[in-house]
């Protein structure tokens, strides 16, 4: 085997040649087989359009919003008045959203719309025969007008679900390009007519969405926040204690997690200060990651794992003392209703998310690794290094450092 020169002597290793090689090859044919893929998608798409449809006698508007449950949470303050608008009173809204998290808009939104559509977006990446079904089916409602409210748009998702409404009228953001490959950049030249352009960086989504709904509203006094109406929320969980916190090991993605190990140590610092009540939560795919923690945790515990929807999720952070979690759509869901969030973050979109601005939530930590708490005092650099998603690990954040942010908070009588 050839060992290629290493010029930088001070580098721990180096790859062989064929290695390296061999790495180049794949990525060339990852970006081919991505790009083989997004072709397909355009022509489901075209095809979903290509019959004719019958003319509307009814106007419509679509409202677009597929993103993750975090995104819902910060935006669906806007839904009801954006219905009300006054230049919209002769039309049907409809709405396109996540099937993920449908039990939360039946609870709280579905009122202010006419129609919706659930999108599985698993089954809308892989399965073609539902993909063409589901984009002709909004084809067909011959919508005049389309508004998709979302910052970080995705030409094979809401993008894909824009162009297929073929409306005269497209509102849009224009987007951070986070999720647009190289090989993809000028996909969406000419899909919209109207595009929200706000410039400045960072901003906490809320108040992105609160200008996105201005623009296209004219509206500039609307009061609104990101609480819920919990009197809609379903009954707690009858086994749970009075006195409880929750904690939320898991995350579906792998490269959020949080070891166990540190959950516990602030689990056991929670009873041991307390007496609260560990209560674990998360649906079915993060059990092995709530059950790690049971085994290790030496004192009672109520695994709720897979067992609540997300109203009762909500309902259960309502009435805990607070939440223990990584960053994930649960901290959103917390504040919500009002819960105490201890929150671990590795700097990933800062301030986009997270830490939530005081007049929102004066009770939302977010905790960072030392060194990028250090980095995030330098305003150029977080405009530099942390708009998108960093690799730090969150394992990075030690237990210690939660524990401390605790302590903190609940000495100082907030």
């Amino acid at each position: 085997m050839h060992f290629s020169e290493n010029p930088d002597k001070s580098a721990r290793f180096y790859l062989p040649d064929e290695i390296q090689t061999g790495i180049i090859d794949y990525c060339i044919h990852l970006c081919l087989m991505n790009q083989l893929k997004g072709k397909i998608y355009e022509l489901i798409g075209w095809l979903a359009t290509l019959l004719p449809r019958k003319k509307s006698g009814t106007k419509k508007i679509l409202i677009v919003r597929v993103d993750e449950i975090g995104d819902y949470m910060l935006w669906r303050p806007f839904l009801k008045a954006m219905a009300a608008y006054e230049a919209y009173s002769g039309y049907e809204i409809h709405f396109c959203g996540n099937q993920s998290w449908k039990s939360l808009f039946d609870t709280f939104d579905k009122d202010f719309v006419h129609k919706t559509f659930w999108v599985d977006k698993k089954a809308f990446k892989t399965k073609m025969v539902y993909r063409f079904r589901f984009l002709r089916s909004i084809f067909l409602e011959d919508y005049s007008i389309v508004i998709n409210p979302t910052f970080s748009r995705d030409k094979r998702n809401d993008d894909s679900i824009v162009k297929a409404t073929s409306a005269k009228e497209k509102t849009g953001m224009k987007g951070n390009l986070e999720t647009v490959k190289p090989y993809e950049l000028g996909y969406d030249k000419g899909l919209y007519t109207h595009l929200f352009d706000y410039p400045e960086k960072p901003v906490f989504e809320f108040q992105r969405n609160r200008l996105f709904f201005e623009f296209v509203t004219g509206n500039k006094n609307i009061v609104v926040n990101t609480k819920v109406d919990v009197s809609k929320l379903p009954s707690n969980h009858e086994s749970i204690p009075e006195k409880y916190f929750v904690v939320f090991p898991g995350s579906r993605s792998a490269s959020r997690i949080w070891p166990a190990a540190h959950f516990i140590l602030v689990a056991q610092y929670l009873f041991e200060q307390f007496g609260w009540t560990a209560v674990l939560a998360g649906t079915k795919t993060d059990e092995p990651y709530t059950r790690v923690f049971a085994e290790g945790y030496r004192y009672p515990c109520i695994d709720l794992t897979g067992k609540t929807s997300l109203p009762e999720m909500l309902s259960l952070l309502q009435k805990a003392a607070c939440l223990v979690s990584v960053d994930t759509g649960s901290v959103h869901l917390a504040a919500a209703v009002g819960c105490t969030v201890f929150g671990i973050f590795n700097g990933s979109q800062y301030k986009r998310f997270a830490p939530y601005p005081q007049e929102l939530a004066n009770n939302f930590y977010a905790i960072y690794p030392d060194e990028v708490e250090k980095e995030l005092q330098n305003e150029t650099l977080v405009k530099q290094k942390y708009e998108f998603v960093v690799g730090v690990p969150y394992s990075s954040v030690k237990a210690e450092k939660v524990i401390l942010a605790i302590h903190r908070h609940y000495t100082s009588g907030t």
